[in-house]
């Protein structure tokens, strides 16, 4: 099984009460994240991770998904 860090860009949301359109702060920003996991599955669209995966029998559980439209880089780690 792959593991694979991938740095991708996440959204950001403010607050949920109304909020005065001037008083939206200008340095509200996507977020840039790391994750690390198990590649499971890569298709033309995403790429999914798995937080931890097991060998026998073979599973996997604490998936994410990401979009690869917010993917920056994908490196293999060797471990």
């Amino acid at each position: 099984m792959r593991t694979i860090k991938i740095e991708w860009i996440d959204s950001c949301s403010s607050n949920t009460e109304w909020t005065l359109l001037s008083d939206i702060c200008e340095d509200i920003q996507p977020i840039k994240i790391t994750t690390i996991g198990f590649l499971i599955q890569e298709t033309n669209d995403c790429v999914t991770v798995a937080q931890n995966y097991g060998i026998d029998p073979e599973q996997a559980c604490n998936f994410m998904t990401i979009p690869k439209g917010c993917i920056k880089k994908i490196e293999e780690l060797k471990i």
